[in-house]
C-alpha cells in the first residue's frame, strides 16, 4: 500500500465527550489521501473505543506528555505532510484542503491557521475569529508565529531537521515553539480562511481572564528568550 500525502496525528487523554465529534468532523474532509493516527495517553475512559471507529490507527504512548504523544504520533506517520488536530476542536470540510495547498507551495514548511470557540453563539464566533485573525495576522508580520496546535501542519522533513519536539526541553506552548524552529528552515505560512471552532472548556474552567495571564506568560518567556516556563507548570495551573 502506497503511503498517503498526509498524516493526521491526534493526542488523547479521556476525551471520550469532544472525541466522537471531532473524528467525524475529519472523516468528512474535502482532501482524501490523508491517513487518521490518534495517539491514546494513557485514557481511562472510552477514548480509545471512541478512536478506534474511525482512525486508521490508535497507537499507545505510555509516556504521559502532549509533547511526547505528538512525537509519537509524527515518529510513526507516514505522511510526507503532518497535520496536527486537538480532540475537542471541530474541524469545517474544506480545512484540510486549505492546509494542503498552503504546505504545497514552494518554501512553505509550515502553515496555521485562526480559531474560535464553538460553545459560543454565531455573532460571538464571528468577533472571536476576527480578533484571533487580526492578532495572527499581526504578530506574523512581525515574524513571530503564533502557530497552535489545534490548526497547524508542517512538513515531516522540516520536522526532523530541526529537531522535533524532543527538542524543545519539556517547556511549555511547544507549538508556537516548532513555528519559531521551522521559520528557521522555510517559510511560515498564516492562512486567514483555514478557520476552526475549538471548545473553550479550559477557559471557562480556570477562567479567561487567568488563562490569558497565563498566555501572556508564555509569549514573553518565549520572546524574551527566558524558557522558564515548562509544560508541567502549565498542566499545574490546569489541574489547580
Amino acid at each position: 500500500m502506497s503511503a498517503p500525502r498526509v498524516s493526521i496525528v491526534m493526542p488523547v487523554l479521556n476525551e471520550e465527550e469532544f472525541l466522537e465529534r471531532t473524528l467525524q468532523a475529519l472523516r468528512r474532509q474535502t482532501f482524501r489521501e490523508y491517513e487518521l493516527i490518534v495517539v491514546d495517553n494513557g485514557s481511562t475512559d472510552r477514548s480509545p473505543e471512541i478512536a478506534a471507529r474511525f482512525a486508521d490507527r490508535v497507537i499507545v504512548e505510555a509516556q504521559r506528555g502532549y509533547d511526547r504523544a505528538l512525537h509519537r504520533g509524527i515518529s510513526e506517520a507516514r505522511g510526507e505532510l503532518i497535520v496536527q488536530a486537538d480532540a475537542d476542536t471541530f474541524y469545517p470540510p474544506h480545512w484540510l484542503s486549505l492546509m494542503v495547498q498552503a504546505l504545497e507551495k514552494t518554501g512553505v514548511v509550515c502553515a496555521y491557521g485562526p480559531w474560535a470557540f464553538w460553545e459560543s453563539p454565531p455573532w460571538r464566533r464571528r468577533v472571536e475569529a476576527a480578533l484571533c485573525t487580526a492578532v495572527q495576522r499581526v504578530t506574523h508580520l512581525f515574524g513571530f508565529c503564533q502557530t497552535t496546535g489545534l490548526n497547524m501542519g508542517f512538513r515531516k522533513e522540516a520536522y526532523v531537521q530541526v529537531g522535533g519536539y524532543p527538542a524543545l526541553g519539556g517547556l511549555a506552548a511547544i507549538d508556537i515553539r516548532m513555528g519559531l524552529r521551522l521559520k528557521r528552515v522555510g517559510k511560515v505560512e498564516f492562512v486567514p480562511d483555514m478557520l476552526v471552532y475549538t471548545s473553550d472548556r479550559a477557559f471557562r474552567r480556570r477562567g479567561f481572564w487567568r488563562h490569558g495571564l497565563l498566555m501572556w506568560r508564555n509569549f514573553w518567556d518565549i520572546v524574551l528568550h527566558q524558557d522558564r516556563l515548562t509544560l508541567e507548570d502549565w498542566y499545574a495551573w490546569r489541574r489547580g
